[in-house]
């Protein structure tokens, strides 16, 4: 009796254990990056900024409280929010502790001077990097950074629509290994690029910094491990959030936080049919998983 016991026992605990290995594997809709969430003081003269200088456009969408600024080509978009009480001002955050980055043409020099002669400010001088791209660091006029890339070998296709496009948003984190090992293994992203330099071939030492994209090409998150402050953690979302939009928010939810995600409050469920979660991943970055009733962004996976 007790032998049969044991082994009903056995079977209960091991099937159970299987069936929640079985639900982790789930393949899901891949999810895409669609918008990183900053709120400062004027979001319509914010937006018309990143018009008139970046060469974005404004999207139409039924939220009365934010504006979404997108690449012509839709792959991404900044979502703009004026909320009176919290930060609007970015000037002092280090731009390796977060920036967003543009891919454009050869002239992102006349990107950067169109910026420059309209409320941006510098970080430092046009420069070439190790693999041989060409870099410009700005701030908008809320002084939040940016980065103007020229890439020798592109990650993603070259724009159809436009000549930039939004690439990454890099942010410094104390592992950025074990950071982009995560979101591959509880948020199905991809590691289809780094920064490599072939020792063999010149005297810099290797230079490896890893790029997690999503499976549209859309856009990729940069992880810097700098011996700096990491500003991005433990940040509210009214403030900042990088979203995803993705077919099935809870499972995701759910894979994350068996990960060490934490979810903020429970599900909401928007008055245009939206359906949103808001997380902190493993590391307290702030994550935003969104289900559109009517997608805002054209270019993202079915």
């Amino acid at each position: 009796m007790k032998l049969r016991f044991k082994l009903c026992l056995f079977i209960v605990v091991n099937f159970s254990t299987f069936s929640i290995a079985q639900n982790d594997n789930e393949t899901l809709k891949p999810l895409s990056f669609e918008h990183l969430h900053i709120n400062v003081a004027d979001n319509k003269a914010t937006a018309q900024w990143y018009v008139d200088n970046v060469g974005l456009e404004i999207v139409s969408s039924d939220n009365k409280d934010e504006i979404y600024v997108a690449d012509k080509d839709h792959n991404f978009m900044l979502e703009l929010s004026s909320v009176s009480g919290i930060r609007n001002n970015y000037f002092d955050i280090n731009i390796d502790a977060f920036h967003l980055a543009f891919e454009g043409h050869k002239t992102i020099e006349k990107v950067a001077e169109k910026i420059l002669a309209n409320g941006g400010t510098p970080e430092g001088s046009i420069y070439r990097n190790k693999i041989g791209d060409y870099v410009m660091n700005v701030r908008d006029p809320n002084g939040f950074s940016s980065q103007l890339i020229y890439r020798v070998n592109p990650f993603f296709p070259k724009p159809i629509k436009s000549t930039i496009r939004f690439e990454h948003f890099a942010y410094n984190i104390p592992d950025q290994k074990q950071e982009a090992l995560w979101y591959v293994e509880f948020m199905d992203l991809k590691i289809p690029w780094s920064k490599d330099i072939d020792t063999t071939q010149n005297n810099f030492r290797n230079y490896r910094v890893p790029y997690v994209g999503d499976v549209g090409k859309n856009m990729s998150f940069e992880l810097f491990g700098k011996k700096i402050e990491s500003s991005l953690m433990n940040m509210p979302h009214s403030v900042i959030h990088i979203a995803f939009n993705c077919a099935n928010p809870q499972k995701i939810a759910a894979r994350m936080i068996l990960g060490g995600a934490r979810q903020v409050g429970e599900m909401r469920l928007e008055k245009n049919g939206d359906k949103i979660i808001d997380l902190y991943n493993s590391n307290n970055i702030p994550i935003r998983l969104i289900k559109r009733e009517k997608d805002v962004l054209i270019n993202i996976p079915k």
